[in-house]
């Protein structure tokens, strides 16, 4: 993060340095001499000194504080921050008041200016005769409207469609209000573009706003000449050089394609998502640029071989719980790594050892081996599951994911008042398409899963049976700081042994993400016993209405409904409703619910706790 943050900062060096030049020659000139003194109107000044007579000497040693009355607040707000510059004054100066009038005038047209009011009048007084704060009233007058803009693109970046946006979304049109701070910001936008996508002898030929304050009227001119876009030359390497076959298919750089920092980045950042690296800097050497080309120096840092992370945690499904991870990111030149991890909560215990092989791309096309042993202790089950994985994954074409596998898995469970053993065998497909924005706390986002999955005798298994599993959920902002969230959730087992597929595979409905007002997966049929057996079906939903109460603050309330059975029957179904809050923190999203299952005689009630975003 370290790394990712100094080139950050180089990158604004180097933008800041490029564009100095440029914005050296900008000028607001008005057609007439209004640097000449606006008369003073204020009654209260004489050239006596009329601002302190009667004043005691104690008042008279005390240091000048400015109070700006206007009526518009942009203003206002700038002319207090313009003054906050000045040097402190002791009230005696106003004793002979021309000279810093004259300073405190100046600095209310500076800023003035800014919004495109040239002729402000203004008037001061002291609050009272044993006060040091000086009253300024500002009337800024009529603003200064554009009449006409000259921008102009020359050279290559005439067809650039990077500029043809700016051009678009440019707030400086004709017969709009005349401000320093759009002008400027046109000018620093057309500056980034031009160096972001490699116009590096890009330069203003005339960037001029002449006003003219009597007419209430301004000319802008803006005449740009790119010159010719750079290209991408050569790419070395260095550092750890020998892992380069590794990520070569992560480096979309080929040389004379055209320059783009964007691309520097999003290389820069797949090398750093890899888990390869601690550090992958992606750098331009321009001081060797040779015939509009630019060589690309990529040097590469690994990781330590092992790497051991640890975590405490709690969360009301599993209470307290904690993990252990041991990592080996990168164990050769082709890029396999390995994960050994320990996670142990309240009710359940899971040790997995995993092994990741890069096929045509370490992120987004790879093979895993995985080996698992699950023991959970959870209401009317007790299960011990030993499984052994092989996976396929593409994200080619994200956001969507696609998950091809085959499992084989020994489960000794006890569930209710049934107990057994068996062997699940067959392959499985996951379909995934997750979008969310921004990922800290989400204001727009959508995600599907599908799941499907058979065991069958014929391939060794003692059961029979195919699970098809898909979920829906979409988050929208109705406005800024409010949200709306939607969640579907389906499940089915079908075939011959169905009904006798072991525990993992059956279904429960409850808690923190389910049917909030029951205990995590506390709802399903139950036995002749009067014990959870789980069920063949599940169904449930979710409708969720956040509201805005202070800033990172929301109040949320929601109604969730869900029954898992072998049969469908609507005394099956299971209601809860409550409220909560979310607060967004600098770690993230967290969440506090109150759920009431209101489907019950005897009402239940559940607290739910939780940390991360809503989808």
């Amino acid at each position: 993060m370290l790394f990712r943050l100094y080139r950050v900062l180089c990158l604004l060096v180097f933008l800041l340095t490029c564009a100095a030049n440029c914005y050296a020659d900008t000028t607001y000139d008005a057609d007439y001499n209004y640097n000449r003194q606006l008369q003073f109107q204020n009654e209260y000044v004489q050239k006596d000194g009329g601002l302190n007579d009667g004043v005691s000497e104690q008042v008279l040693e005390k240091i000048v504080k400015y109070k700006v009355e206007c009526s518009n607040s942009s203003v206002r707000d700038n002319v207090e921050a313009y003054l906050s510059t000045l040097p402190e004054l002791h009230r005696r100066s106003f004793n002979t008041p021309h000279v810093s009038v004259r300073k405190i005038e100046e600095r209310v047209n500076e800023a003035s200016k800014v919004y495109g009011y040239y002729r402000p009048n203004v008037k001061m007084t002291f609050r009272s005769k044993k006060s040091a704060v000086l009253v300024v009233y500002v009337d800024p007058g009529k603003p200064v409207w554009v009449k006409n803009t000259h921008v102009q693109i020359l050279g290559e970046a005439l067809t650039d469609p990077g500029f043809m946006r700016i051009f678009r979304k440019m707030t400086i049109k004709p017969y709009t209000i005349l401000t320093h701070d759009a002008y400027e910001s046109l000018k620093a936008k057309i500056i980034a573009t031009a160096l972001i996508r490699g116009y590096f002898d890009a330069h203003f030929v005339k960037n001029h706003v002449y006003a003219d304050p009597t007419e209430n009227s301004a000319d802008v001119y803006l005449i740009f000449n790119s010159g010719r876009r750079y290209r991408f030359g050569k790419v070395s390497f260095t550092g750890d050089t020998r892992y380069v076959p590794a990520i070569e298919p992560l480096v979309q750089i080929e040389e004379s394609d055209r320059f783009n920092t964007d691309k520097l980045s999003s290389v820069s950042s797949h090398l750093y998502d890899t888990g390869y690296f601690a550090d992958a800097e992606v750098h331009p050497i321009l001081e060797e640029t040779e015939d509009y080309q630019v060589p690309i120096n990529i040097h590469l840092k690994r990781k330590k071989f092992n790497v051991v992370e640890t975590s405490l945690g709690y969360a009301t499904d599993e209470g307290v719980r904690g993990k252990v991870k041991w990592n080996m990111p990168l164990l050769n030149e082709r890029g396999d790594s390995l994960v050994m991890q320990l996670h142990a909560s309240e009710v359940k215990r899971e040790f997995l050892v995993r092994y990741k092989i890069p096929f045509r791309n370490p992120l987004s096309d790879y093979f895993f081996l995985q080996a698992q042993q699950i023991r959970e202790n959870l209401n009317d089950t007790l299960d011990n599951i030993t499984s052994f994985q092989g996976h396929y994954v593409t994200k080619e074409h994200a956001p969507w994911s696609v998950d091809y596998g085959f499992t084989v898995q020994y489960e000794d469970y006890s569930q209710g008042i049934e107990n057994g053993n068996t062997w699940t065998i067959g392959p499985s497909l996951r379909v995934n398409f997750a979008r969310a924005f921004p990922y800290r706390d989400v204001r727009s986002g959508e995600n599907y899963n599908f799941r499907i999955f058979s065991s069958s005798t014929n391939l060794g298994g003692d059961v029979t049976f195919l699970q098809l599993y898909s979920s829906a959920k979409w988050l929208l902002s109705p406005t800024r700081d409010s949200r709306f969230i939607l969640r579907l959730e389906q499940g089915a087992n079908i075939g011959p042994d169905a009904k006798s597929a072991p525990p993992s595979y059956r279904f429960f409905v409850g808690g923190d993400n389910s049917v909030r007002g029951f205990g995590y997966k506390t709802v399903s049929d139950r036995d002749r016993g009067g014990k959870l057996s789980g069920g063949r079906y599940m169904t449930s939903g979710t409708a969720e209405i956040q509201i805005p109460v202070i800033e990172d603050l929301r109040n949320a309330w929601f109604i969730d409904a869900g029954q898992a059975t072998n049969e469908y029957k609507s005394e099956n179904t299971v209601i809860g409703v409550g409220t909560g809050i979310r607060y967004v923190t600098p770690i993230g999203l967290v969440k506090v619910d109150l759920g009431f299952g209101v489907s019950e005689k005897k009402v239940p009630f559940h607290l739910h706790f939780g940390i991360g975003p809503d989808i």
